[in-house]
């Protein structure tokens, strides 16, 4: 009669409530406490010390100089300034001439020495077709590559935070369930214990729900180690310098039915802004530039060139390195204009036709690119239908395998089932517990893919 009383006991015995939110484990005395960032923070981090998208925002600081550089170039003279210009020169006249023209041998040859020192200020031009244009044109080409570059630079760097951001929740997430599943285990072997005390178990069953606990154990060591490699692969993803350990805090995500998305609409969207097609654009117009300064090379090219100076000619080494501005200033222009009828008429031939073939290899790798970009888009789009349905057949799947195993315990309580026979149930229910979470960061994963495809996130995020 005491066995069945305290039979009844145990089975009539609440279950203890399994923690939803594991405590987080204390630091060690004098670790510094976790960084913890949300997922703005985690981008606004990012955005200043990713070392990608810093190396394209250091190149676009290059634009202003460089396009006023370039109109300077071109509508400014080139200057030079020459000072001490110094020359010494020896001369012997061995030959001479009689008074009748004829040549002789000089008698009185000696050398004659005479130096020269000169200050010059030089002034020249050039032009050629519309060489002024072109390069503006070119300058300003390379600075929308660079702008764009430093869009797609920002856009990548924002999909790799967000990626390893939720790695790292999905990770945390994980460890959290194999958490409780550890804490279950041990609500099971504490079971045990008293109906093995009760005599109504044997010690088989004991060991086995240790051994379950031992395997669980092993699980939560695994999945804690997964969680601090996603949290280290945040850290380098958004180049951070701070030393002290991080950790994420989770974020609402939203689950929608993708069905409403049209792929038609997604792509012409992406048209529009994606920062790749952008680039390429920008690398149709470099080569349709290139090919009309292969062009211009049949213009005329005008040439102009000032030089003003002053001068001091004497014997001897007196005029060496002569600082002396005394002398008449003296000066010369030249204006030269000149036509390229023959001079490398092949030679210019092949470097337009290669121009030209240049250009229309451009437009077809912009074409392979929007094709590209329309399969990743609807590749995506289906892509994150499946994720939908399968994170809908997980999530019924969980219900379900979270019911047998309280089911398949009552029996266990009631003699009807071995503690061996519940180790399938236990089994099953880890597993549809990890599919609900696995298959619900990968329907954002594929979002954030099709996000990225696009250019921009869409209107259900």
């Amino acid at each position: 009669m005491r066995a069945w009383v305290a039979l009844a006991a145990v089975l009539l015995a609440p279950l203890p409530v399994v923690s939803q939110e594991p405590e987080p484990p204390s630091d060690p005395a004098g670790d510094p406490p976790p960084l913890v960032l949300t997922l703005d923070q985690a981008l606004a981090l990012a955005a200043g010390q990713n070392p990608e998208l810093r190396r394209a925002v250091n190149s676009t600081e290059l634009n202003g100089s460089e396009m006023r550089a370039t109109w300077m170039d071109q509508l400014l003279p080139q200057v030079g300034l020459n000072l001490f210009t110094t020359a010494f020169t020896g001369n012997l006249q061995r030959q001479a001439f009689d008074d009748f023209g004829n040549p002789r041998v000089d008698p009185q040859a000696e050398w004659n020495y005479f130096s020269r020192t000169r200050h010059s200020l030089d002034l020249s031009w050039s032009f050629q077709g519309l060489s002024l244009f072109h390069a503006h044109r070119r300058q300003r080409l390379v600075n929308e590559d660079r702008d764009a570059a430093e869009a797609v630079a920002l856009a990548d760097v924002q999909i790799a935070v967000q990626r390893d951001y939720l790695d790292a929740l999905e990770q945390k997430a994980l460890r959290a369930a194999e958490e409780e599943l550890l804490e279950a285990r041990r609500i099971d072997l504490d079971v045990a214990e008293r109906l093995f005390s009760l005599g109504l178990r044997t010690r088989v069953d004991v060991l086995n729900a240790e051994l379950a606990i031992e395997q669980q154990a092993l699980s939560v060591r695994q999945q804690e180690t997964a969680y601090t490699r996603a949290l280290l692969s945040l850290r380098t993803t958004m180049g951070a310098t701070d030393t002290r350990p991080i950790d994420v805090v989770d974020v609402a995500l939203p689950l929608f039915d993708p069905s409403g998305l049209d792929a038609s609409v997604l792509v012409s969207r992406a048209e529009e802004t994606s920062p790749t097609l952008r680039q390429s654009e920008i690398s149709i117009r470099t080569a349709e530039l290139g090919l009309s300064e292969r062009r211009s090379q049949w213009w005329p090219e005008i040439s102009a060139n000032v030089s003003l100076y002053r001068q001091s000619f004497r014997n001897q080494g007196n005029a060496l390195f002569d600082p002396s501005t005394a002398s008449e200033p003296e000066g010369n222009f030249v204006l030269q204009f000149s036509i390229p009828v023959l001079g490398g008429l092949a030679a210019q031939t092949v470097e337009q036709q290669q121009a030209s073939v240049e250009l229309r290899n451009q437009r077809e790798t912009d074409r392979q690119a929007r094709l590209e970009l329309e399969e990743q888009i609807r590749g995506g789009l289906l892509d994150l239908e499946n994720e939908w349905a399968s994170y809908r057949l997980a999530e019924r799947s969980n219900a379900i395998a979270q019911e047998a195993p309280r089911l398949a315990r009552e029996e266990y309580r009631l003699g009807t089932r071995s503690f061996e026979e519940l180790r399938p149930a236990f089994e099953q229910e880890a597993d549809t517990r990890r599919q609900l979470i696995t298959a619900r960061y990968a329907f954002h994963d594929a979002l954030l893919a099709l996000e990225q495809a696009v250019g921009g996130p869409l209107g259900e995020r």
